[in-house]
C-alpha cells in the first residue's frame, strides 16, 4: 500500500510539472500574441472608453502600469523615504484612482472619448477626452506590455500640465515638506492656496510672482498661477499666458486658452486654438460644440445653432449641448425649432412633459 501511494504521488508531481509546463507555455503563446500595433493598442483604448462610459472606473485603474509608476515617483530621495511614513502609499494609490472623476463626468451629464492613437519615439500613445460642464481635459497616455498585457505606463494630463508620475511625486513632496520643514519655501504655495480658496486672487498671484523661482518646479504652482491669472486680470489673460510659453507645456496652455476664448466668446481666436490642439489631441466633436458656445456667448446664435446640430450627428446628446440648443432657439424665435429640441432631449434624458413645459418658458 505505501509503495502504491509512492507511485501515486509521483503520478500527481508529474502532473503538476506537466500542467505547470503547459501552462508556462499557454503563458507564452499568450505574451507573444499580445503585439504593440496600432490595432491592438486601438481596442485597448476603445475597451477603457467603453468601461467608463458604462460608469466601470476600473476600466481605466486596473490598466496603470502601479509599479512603473511608483518607480519614477521614488526618483526623488525625499519622496521615497514618504512611501514609509503613514498614509503615504494610501496618497499614492488614490493620485491613481484617475477614473472614478471620468466616470462622475458621464454621471453629470458629461462625455468621455477616445481620440487619438499615434507613435512618438517609438512610444505608442492613446489620447482620451473628457467633458464636464463646459470643462474639457485631455490625458495623453504612453501603452507598453508588461508580463503580456497592455498596461498604462504613465501618461500627461493636459489640465494638470506634467505627467502622472510627476504630479504625485510633487504632490507626496509638498506634503512631506509641509509636515517635516513647514517654514521652508512651500509655506509661500501654501499662503497663495489659501488666498485661492478665499477668492484673493490678485493677493495670491502676486505672492506666487514673488517666488515664482523656488516654488515652479511643484506642479500645483502653474496650476494655482493660471487659476488666479484669469480671475485677477482677465482683460490680459491670454498676453500673459503666452508668456508662461517657454516655461509650460504647450498643450497646457492651448487648453486654458482654449477656455479662456470660449467663455469670452472670442471666435476667431477660439477656432485657431482649437485647429492647433488638433495636432496634438485628435480631431472631436467636442471642438466644435464648443465653437459654436463661443459663437452663443458673443450672440451669435444662428451659427451657434449650426455648430450644435452638426455635433448632434456625431456624438451622443450630453446635457450642455441640450441645454444650449434649447436657449438658441428661443433666442431666436424659433418655436418649431424649439419643440422639435425638446422632444429630442425628453427621449435622452426621460423627462416628463411638465418638466419639459417649465424649460419651454
Amino acid at each position: 500500500m505505501k509503495r502504491l501511494a509512492y507511485i501515486s504521488i509521483a503520478i500527481l508531481l508529474s502532473a503538476l510539472v506537466f500542467c505547470s509546463c503547459n501552462n508556462k507555455k499557454k503563458k507564452t503563446e499568450t505574451e507573444a500574441s499580445v503585439v504593440l500595433t496600432e490595432q491592438s493598442i486601438t481596442e485597448f483604448a476603445k475597451k477603457i472608453e467603453h468601461g467608463i462610459i458604462n460608469g466601470q472606473a476600473n476600466a481605466l485603474n486596473n490598466v496603470i502600469n502601479q509599479e512603473n509608476i511608483q518607480q519614477l515617483v521614488r526618483e526623488n530621495s525625499i519622496v521615497n523615504s514618504g512611501f514609509d511614513v503613514e498614509g503615504g502609499h494610501k496618497y499614492f494609490e488614490r493620485c491613481l484612482h484617475i477614473g472614478e472623476p471620468l466616470v462622475e463626468a458621464i454621471n453629470n451629464g458629461g462625455d468621455f472619448s477616445f481620440t487619438k492613437y499615434y507613435v512618438d519615439n517609438h512610444e505608442h500613445h492613446i489620447v482620451f477626452r473628457s467633458y464636464d460642464n463646459f470643462i474639457i481635459n485631455f490625458y495623453d497616455f504612453t501603452v507598453d506590455t508588461v508580463d503580456g498585457k497592455l498596461l498604462i505606463q504613465d501618461g500627461f494630463i493636459y489640465n494638470t500640465g506634467c505627467l502622472i508620475s510627476e504630479n504625485i511625486q510633487g504632490g507626496m513632496l509638498y506634503n512631506l515638506m509641509l509636515q517635516t520643514n513647514p517654514d521652508s519655501d512651500v509655506k509661500w504655495l501654501l499662503q497663495a492656496e489659501t488666498m485661492t480658496k478665499n477668492g484673493e486672487a490678485a493677493k495670491a498671484l502676486a505672492l506666487l510672482d514673488e517666488h515664482k523661482e523656488m516654488l515652479k518646479e511643484y506642479p500645483s504652482f502653474y496650476q494655482l498661477y493660471i487659476a488666479n491669472l484669469y480671475r485677477a486680470d482677465q482683460a490680459h489673460f491670454d498676453s500673459r499666458l503666452n508668456n508662461l510659453s517657454n516655461e509650460i507645456d504647450v498643450r497646457h496652455l492651448l487648453l486654458h486658452k482654449l477656455l479662456y476664448c470660449v467663455n469670452e466668446g472670442k471666435t476667431s481666436e477660439t477656432e485657431n486654438t482649437i485647429n492647433e490642439l488638433i495636432t496634438h489631441t485628435g480631431d472631436d466633436p467636442i471642438f466644435l460644440f464648443l465653437y459654436g458656445y463661443a459663437n452663443q456667448v458673443s450672440k451669435q446664435y444662428k451659427e451657434a445653432l449650426n455648430c450644435y446640430e452638426t455635433v448632434d450627428q456625431s456624438m451622443p446628446l450630453i446635457w450642455d449641448l441640450w441645454q444650449c440648443e434649447i436657449l438658441c432657439h428661443k433666442k431666436l424665435n424659433d418655436n418649431e425649432g424649439l419643440d422639435k429640441c425638446l422632444e429630442k432631449g425628453k427621449k435622452a434624458y426621460g423627462m416628463s412633459d411638465d418638466e419639459l413645459l417649465k424649460m419651454r418658458d
